[in-house]
């Protein structure tokens, strides 16, 4: 079958609806069609919704010949991940014990979406409890990388990043908990951003146990993934700014982007953090990356912080990590996820086994420090932004890892690293100050997997930032598709 719409990018059919050279119904169509043919190789959607969609799009297709545009998605189809309350739709984080959690509502980021004018297509597979690096658990089928499906795509937002790759859809919306958006992205070859922390509203972003009405959040925010930085952008535009479903979400005065060269901008960056240096196929591509930005004349500096910032700033994660996963449980329930936990994601990770401990007993005064400890880093943080404009480094030690057993050793380049290890140092960090960073892909390995590297900015940056990225990632091949698809 020919397919004209297929890895066109949600900008290009937006343009296409908007100009009446295509209808939202034809575009979404083929869409469907190719998921159905195709989503079984990779399990990337984990439901479609198939009559929905073409009636939306039919929807948009009589507003747009009236001249009656929603927004800038106005026609394009979209993912969203499974986690997202969509109003009647199944949200289960793949765990058995919340499999007939149904969205009561839109969660406020899927609102906005909508009200953008995008036709949702389905919901994308993630992993049991949003907890890994790969897309496994008790409901849906194990998700695959398209590049090689014996490799993992990435976690949690891995069957959106999948099916980004595999063109099933040109824009994701997943979440940024721990590189929930930077992993898949990275390891599937994509762009992806997770915003300042506190910048997106977080009501209808998890399904509740029965009996909860809330979950306390830190950390984590809804973020875009898209084949090209236009569309991560666009779509960031429209989830982002407050709602009066959560107090929390300010009201920014975002500072439009400076449009300057290259050589007017200050950047440190790195390929090993203490104790954690990349692989050689990362550090080679993030090191080609920084000769071009300096035969462009950047002033490039190869700088970390001082003061063992950046392990402060994982042992910070840790301390806040059980607050979100476990608030409002019994003791026997936390007991039972930190054993879990030790077990897998954790396993052969020790030194943050009594930063766990502690933090799991949730008491209030605990909670306060590292709130406090939380205010402390975040502005160590913003400090060592003041001498850069953003920061250059590795989104893991190096491409995807084949799918394993939770908790099992990795090995790259003959080096044996810990489960933890091959992607956490990385990513947590950020997480953990809220400082903003957006992933870019820098073609793919000699194993013809995909390298990405983030870029790192201070507090409320993303106009800059992305304004940025998008001049480095034209010093770069960009997003290549996977070979052996239509």
């Amino acid at each position: 079958m020919m397919y004209s719409f297929i890895y066109k990018s949600a900008t290009e059919l937006a343009t296409l609806i908007r100009e009446q050279k295509a209808s939202s119904e034809e575009i979404v169509k083929e869409h469907l069609d190719y998921i159905k043919s195709t989503n079984n190789k990779f399990n990337a959607l984990i439901s479609i919704f198939e009559e929905e969609a073409l009636e939306t799009a039919k929807t948009r297709d009589i507003e747009a010949k009236n001249g009656q545009f929603l927004g800038p998605l106005h026609g394009v189809p979209v993912t969203i991940k499974e986690q997202f309350w969509i109003k009647g739709k199944s949200s289960t984080a793949n765990f058995k014990m919340l499999k007939d959690f149904i969205g009561p509502e839109d969660a406020v980021v899927v609102q906005r979406i909508k009200a953008s004018g995008a036709v949702i297509l389905g919901q994308t597979n993630v992993p049991q409890n949003l907890l890994d690096f790969q897309v496994w658990g008790d409901l849906y089928p194990e998700g695959k990388n398209p590049y090689n499906s014996d490799h993992t795509p990435g976690g949690s937002t891995g069957g959106g990043a999948a099916a980004l790759a595999a063109g099933f859809t040109p824009l994701e919306l997943g979440t940024d908990f721990g590189g929930s958006v930077r992993i898949p992205a990275s390891f599937c070859g994509l762009y992806g951003l997770k915003p300042t922390d506190k910048t997106v509203p977080l009501h209808g972003n998890l399904p509740l146990p029965k009996g909860a009405n809330t979950f306390l959040i830190h950390m984590a925010q809804a973020g875009p993934l898209g084949r090209n930085l236009e569309d991560v952008e666009t779509l960031w535009k429209v989830i982002k700014g407050p709602h009066e479903s959560d107090r929390n979400i300010p009201q920014i005065d975002w500072k439009e982007p400076v449009d300057k060269p290259l050589s007017e901008f200050k950047i440190a960056w790195t390929d090993a953090w203490p104790g954690y240096e990349a692989s050689n196929e990362v550090s080679s591509k993030l090191k080609e990356l920084i000769d071009k930005l300096d035969a462009e004349g950047t002033k490039t500096h190869k700088q970390t912080p001082s003061d063992n910032l950046h392990e402060d700033s994982l042992k910070l994660f840790m301390s806040l990590f059980p607050y979100v996963i476990s608030n409002g449980t019994p003791w026997f329930v936390r007991a039972i996820i930190k054993f879990q936990l030790k077990k897998g994601l954790l396993k052969g990770s020790p030194r943050y086994w009594e930063v766990l401990n502690k933090a799991f007993k949730l008491h209030i005064n605990h909670y306060a420090e590292v709130m406090l400890t939380k205010s402390q880093i975040t502005q160590k943080w913003e400090e060592y932004f003041r001498e850069y404009d953003f920061l250059i480094c590795p989104v893991s030690f190096g491409p995807a890892y084949k799918r394993c057993k939770l908790g099992s050793k990795l090995t790259y380049e003959g080096k044996e690293l810990k489960y933890l290890d091959y992607v956490f140092p990385y990513l947590a960090c950020f997480n953990a100050s809220g400082n903003p960073a957006v992933t870019i892909p820098l073609g793919l390995s000699k194993e013809g997997l995909p390298v990405g590297v983030q870029i790192v900015g201070p507090h409320w940056s993303e106009p800059q930032l992305l304004a940025f990225a998008k001049k480095v990632a034209a010093l770069t091949p960009g997003f290549v598709r996977p070979e052996g698809l239509l």
